[in-house]
């Protein structure tokens, strides 16, 4: 964010897909970005900046890597497999003469059949026509491998150079599939890292190309973005499925949503990327919206994206954005702590005079912990970062908390949480009679409509030109959304990761109203 809040790199992998006309490529670069983790750390960041895509020309920079617990490939919880129904993995998958035996080979397996499953009943009621299977099969990519795989649009095998490069991929043209199963590749270390459900995702959103090719969606002259965001989509519905018992073969947690999200926010375009250039996939905040919409709305809706598609964030730096890296930390005139409470403070004052109501003046209060907050009856929760004091207008700021999440993911991490805070006090001068978890998110609702106020026009000015978000920004926002909401949907105290995100993309995209409807009377 500028004023100056600029994200000082972000982004990362597997923005791969469809090899054919009407679906660009991207490489499958894996940065380490702050992926969401629940744990502080205090590792210093990684340096490595990969080749840039073929339509990135910019290399993206770098931010540090997290996980969300001890690696594990194992394959999500409740796994099953009916007698007769799931063949060998070599029965599915062109699995080559020297591929090693992976310990997601199974749910690789069940989530393949799964999907194509799925797809076999779902394709009927949508497109009223029968699903053709996959004709070209899949084929396992890795460096050992020497029997061919054909190529894409030539008759050139394709070699592992390039599987590597893009991950995984769904070619019209022969109309395979083809992953890569290298134990340097970026599937492995997400697998490894965040367990072997994260390949479901990759999955689905390939066979998420397998439909548009049999709906004659790749043959239209579309943008990429238009393509992918469908995609993701489609993957968010089939993701719903296995979370709600719907499978068969396949039962998935909430954790193996969040690692759904997590792959949505790892697969982003890298920061001033053009998501309507050819090859753009979106941001974290677009491709997480377009994998809910599939998860709340299902595939129906995925659809229709076509033609009614979702609103899109901008992803390259207006008029004035510099691109420089993030505002400091600190209280100064030139940082997060000074100029991001003074435009909160405006834009509610100007919110509640609108309704004639008044906003107070709310005051910042650092702390170091909960120990330190002097407040009777705060309202908020701690566990986001920040509490509002309605008896001292103050606001108690968990500044190390912040301090970790900036350093983690960036600077639009103290927008996110103080946010929270100046919307409790809004909440309470509207008289909002909500409580808990219902409460919390509504904060999220109206941090993300006060958000989309900082986003500035084609001319680079924003509504109070106090503060102003860059691309990237909000990708922090759902980042540390996932971190600090609840871990499952049945908590109900915070709300979950999916849960507050889902809010703060409907005060984004739909304004203060939309929130405000959350309040009631």
């Amino acid at each position: 964010m500028a004023r100056w809040l600029a994200t000082a790199g972000v982004v990362t992998l597997l923005a791969a897909c469809a090899t054919e006309p009407g679906v660009a490529t991207q490489s499958a670069q894996r940065l380490d970005t702050a992926v969401p983790s629940t744990e502080p750390t205090s590792a210093p960041p990684t340096t490595e900046t990969p080749p840039a895509p073929p339509t990135s020309p910019a290399s993206p920079s770098t931010e540090q890597s997290a996980t969300t617990g001890p690696p594990s490939t194992a394959a999500p919880s409740g796994t099953t497999q009916p007698p007769g129904q799931v063949g060998p993995l070599g029965d599915m998958i062109d699995v080559g003469d020297g591929k090693s035996p992976r310990d997601y080979d199974d749910f690789v397996r069940l989530a393949l059949t799964d999907i194509q499953q799925w797809w076999s009943e779902q394709f009927p009621a949508i497109y009223d026509q029968p699903f053709e299977p996959l004709a070209g099969g899949v084929y396992a990519g890795y460096p050992e491998r020497t029997t061919p795989i054909p190529g894409c649009e030539t008759t050139t095998p394709t070699p592992y150079e390039e599987i590597a490069r893009y991950s995984a991929f769904y070619c019209m043209q022969g109309d395979f599939m083809v992953y890569d199963d290298g134990d340097q590749g970026v599937l492995y270390q997400l697998a490894s890292e965040f367990g072997a459900s994260i390949l479901g995702v990759v999955f689905a959103h390939e066979y998420g190309h397998v439909v548009q090719a049999r709906a004659d969606v790749l043959n239209e002259d579309l943008p990429t973005i238009s393509t992918e965001q469908q995609a993701d989509c489609f993957a968010g519905a089939w993701v719903a499925r296995a979370r709600n018992g719907e499978s068969p073969l396949l039962s998935f947690t909430d954790a193996d949503v969040r690692n759904g999200l997590v792959a949505m926010i790892t697969v982003r375009d890298p920061i001033g990327i053009d998501q309507f250039e050819l090859g753009g996939h979106g941001s974290a905040f677009d491709r997480v919206g377009a994998f809910q919409t599939g998860f709340t709305e299902g595939p129906a809706r995925c659809a229709e994206l076509i033609d009614d598609p979702l609103p899109l964030v901008p992803n390259v730096f207006q008029p004035g954005q510099g691109g420089d890296g993030n505002a400091e930390f600190g209280y100064g005139e030139r940082q997060v702590m000074n100029f991001l409470p003074a435009d909160l403070q405006a834009y509610w004052d100007q919110q509640l005079a609108a309704r004639g109501l008044a906003m107070p003046t709310l005051t910042l209060a650092p702390v170091q912990s909960a120990d330190e907050v002097a407040c009777d009856d705060p309202t908020g929760a701690f566990a986001i970062g920040a509490l509002y004091c309605p008896a001292t207008n103050q606001v108690y700021f968990d500044e190390p908390l912040a301090r970790d999440l900036y350093d983690r993911f960036g600077d639009f991490v103290v927008g996110y949480i103080l946010g929270g805070a100046w919307s409790e006090a809004g909440q309470t001068a509207m008289g909002s009679t909500l409580t808990g978890e219902a409460r919390l998110l509504a904060d999220d609702c109206f941090t993300g409509a006060w958000a989309a106020t900082t986003i500035p026009g084609p001319d680079g000015a924003t509504e109070r030109g106090t503060a102003s978000i860059e691309p990237g920004d909000l990708d922090e926002a759902i980042q540390t959304a996932l971190v600090i909401g609840d871990e499952t949907a049945d908590d109900n105290r915070l709300g979950s990761g999916f849960e507050k995100i889902a809010s703060f993309r409907e005060g984004v995209l739909d304004g203060i109203d939309a929130c405000t409807a959350m309040v009631g009377d």
